[in-house]
């Protein structure tokens, strides 16, 4: 049953069966999906951006992601997230992993791409978004700042480990 019907999302309450016979609720958030997207400027140099959100009421930084348009593929979503977000096409975006970033409560499925072979363009934020920074750095950097706490977004920290050598 939809408890809730929003723009990006719903919430539905589902009554499950349990592997023991007995009945359970469970609150579903359904998301339409995301694309995510680490940038290598260079070999070894990524692009994240500096973003205010709400939910944790921190800045924070992250790789640029976005959610599906309806009818979207997830590659698509994710050359328009990055030139929204940080101004660059990619001459090359490669597959990397596909997350369930919160499977308890979320049916999202998030497709995480490296792009390569950038393109400098313009940025184009969208209304809704409150992107404060767009900041480069060494892959190793970003490393150390997840290994200190100052990265904590799971798309963000599962990018870079996947593309550590």
């Amino acid at each position: 049953m939809i408890i809730y019907s929003g723009k990006k999302i719903n919430v539905r309450k589902d009554e499950i069966v349990l592997d023991n016979g007995r009945k359970a609720m469970r609150e579903v958030i359904e998301h339409p999906g995301s694309a995510a997207i680490i940038p290598f400027i260079s070999e070894d140099e990524i692009i994240l951006i500096q973003q205010y959100r709400h939910a944790v009421k921190e800045l924070i930084y992250e790789i640029p992601a976005g959610t599906l348009d309806e009818g979207e593929a997830f590659i698509t979503c994710a050359g328009r997230e990055l030139e929204e977000e940080i101004g660059y096409t990619a001459g090359t975006l490669e597959p990397l992993i596909i997350l369930y970033p919160s499977p308890g409560i979320l049916s999202e499925t998030m497709h995480i791409f490296k792009a390569t072979n950038l393109v400098k363009t313009q940025t184009n934020y969208q209304a809704d978004e409150s992107i404060k920074g767009i900041v480069q750095m060494k892959l190793n950097e970003a490393f150390e700042l997840v290994k200190k706490g100052l990265i904590r977004d799971a798309k963000t920290v599962c990018s870079i480990l996947m593309c550590l050598k």
